[in-house]
């Protein structure tokens, strides 16, 4: 195989600037094109006014992966991204007026609708709950995903996690807890996905367990702080980071990857190729289809989103307190796909962030940074509203806040309608599809199969690299 010196990155992400990050600090030469104005995509910020809002990524969990990619990098997150912890996590206000309460570590409340306030039960049968889980979710973090994809390692590792990972979330919180006021706000907490908890797969609940067990955080200054961090090694490493930057498509020559058309700077050749965007977009627009492995382009094809979202994102004159990080109004467990109905008139179960309730200094002093995901009609492409729709979904969530909350003086000084999110539910794709494949027309038989959730598509996609090898293309990973 030849060697690998210069290697042509699409998208500024996080993951294409780790990935550039590694290997310029290996020597390889790194030219990373984004199409935006500026790096990040979706751990971004944009600061309006004095208000410093997400654009997309609204904490970081198990931060010990944070750590770990840091180190790889030869940087000190510690220095460059201090973290501040979460401690008021959630509020969760149920139909019948219970409040459910999540704090720090085990500290769970219900406060009912006549004032009594339970705890020790669900305390107790949380407290069961981590210790099923648990070694399933360090499986992951300490192990799985640090090492390349082996499912020879997955097998010898985790041969007695695996059973659990069948069924749904609902069915494993019905398991677990008596009150079905916590099963509401444990599946509220998982709502992201765009289904209700009957149809999430039960490995959601890892997300679940490292709230408990490792906590949320936000970096000083915003989620932004962590693309800057890598942006600003990659460049002091002499990569080349090249913004505004339109991939149309990934070359191939006689079968291979041979560089990438990016518009207004030609054809960049390299010998290596790493595209960051999702899989969707990789198959199906930077490669020719025709010359994509087949079975890839298939599960693409028959992958099907399972909804749109909107962040409203407000900048507020007043300080809104008696809140928790995440808020949410929401119906019992089973009647939850009710949340994702869209009505003219109101929003019957508000779900929103404040950040600066966590990191004040994110609006100017007194105000407030509010993040609301109203629903939407989900047959109309956000993207074509015209300012009378945005109007009126910006008066539903201003009066869904007012709610709960007293806004009397309060001023929207600034308005941001944020990044519309797509969701895709779970595929399943060939293993060899991202780490193993080169661009050459596959033989029939794929090697291994994983199912892989690709929920946030946009957010979370796993990278897919597209190189010049000279080994068959059905070549198994070698286990770790």
């Amino acid at each position: 195989m030849a060697p690998i010196r210069k290697v042509a990155i699409v998208g500024g992400g996080l993951a294409g600037l780790a990935a550039g990050g590694l290997l310029s600090r290996k020597g390889v030469q790194v030219s990373l094109f984004e199409a935006n104005n500026k790096l990040g995509g979706c751990c971004a910020t944009t600061t309006v006014d004095g208000y410093t809002f997400n654009d997309g990524a609204l904490f970081v969990a198990v931060p010990s992966l944070l750590d770990f990619v840091f180190e790889q990098l030869g940087l000190s997150r510690q220095l460059f991204v201090p973290l501040r912890k979460i401690t008021a996590l959630q509020t969760t206000r149920l139909a019948d007026g219970t409040v459910v309460r999540f704090g720090e570590g085990l500290d769970v409340s219900v406060t009912r609708p006549d004032g009594q306030v339970e705890a020790r039960v669900a305390r107790d049968q949380l407290e069961v709950l981590l210790r099923k889980w648990e070694p399933v979710l360090h499986l992951f973090i300490d192990d799985l995903v640090r090492h390349p994809l082996s499912i020879r390692r997955l097998v010898l590792k985790g041969w007695r996690q695996l059973p659990k990972l069948r069924g749904t979330l609902a069915a494993e919180l019905d398991t677990a807890f008596t009150d079905p006021a916590i099963r509401a706000a444990l599946s509220a907490a998982v709502l992201f996905s765009g289904v209700p908890s009957r149809q999430t797969p039960v490995a959601s609940i890892l997300g679940l367990i490292a709230l408990f067990t490792e906590g949320l955080y936000l970096p000083e200054g915003g989620m932004g702080r962590i693309p800057a961090a890598l942006s600003d090694s990659l460049a002091g490493r002499g990569g080349d980071i090249v913004l505004n930057a339109d991939v149309r498509r990934i070359v191939l020559a006689n079968g291979r990857a041979r560089g990438i058309d990016v518009a207004g700077h030609g054809i960049i050749e390299a010998d290596a190729e790493i595209s960051t965007a999702n899989a969707m977009s990789t198959f199906t627009w930077l490669l020719d289809p025709a010359e994509a492995p087949r079975e890839a382009v298939r599960k693409v094809q028959r992958a099907r989103l399972s909804h749109r979202a909107v962040a409203v994102q407000l900048g507020l004159s007043n300080d809104v307190t008696g809140t928790s990080y995440f808020n949410c109004v929401v119906p019992f467990m089973d009647d939850q796909d009710q949340v994702f109905v869209a009505r003219a008139q109101e929003i019957d179960w508000p779900i929103y962030y404040v950040s600066t309730l966590v990191m004040p200094e994110l609006a100017p002093p007194g105000g407030s940074v509010i993040e609301a995901f109203p629903p939407v009609d989900q047959h109309q492409s956000v993207e074509l509203w015209d300012e009378q729709q945005e109007a009126n979904v910006l008066d539903l969530v201003t009066r869904s806040l007012s709610r709960m909350h007293d806004c009397t003086s309060s001023r929207i000084e600034c308005y941001r309608r944020g990044t519309i999110v797509t969701e895709c539910t779970c595929t399943t794709v060939p293993s060899t599809v991202f780490r193993r494949w080169s661009v050459r027309r596959p033989c029939s038989r794929t090697g291994p199969r994983l199912g892989v959730c690709t929920w946030r598509a946009r957010r979370h996609s796993p990278a897919t690299v597209l190189r010049r090898r000279q080994s068959r293309v059905c070549s198994r990973p070698r286990p770790s």
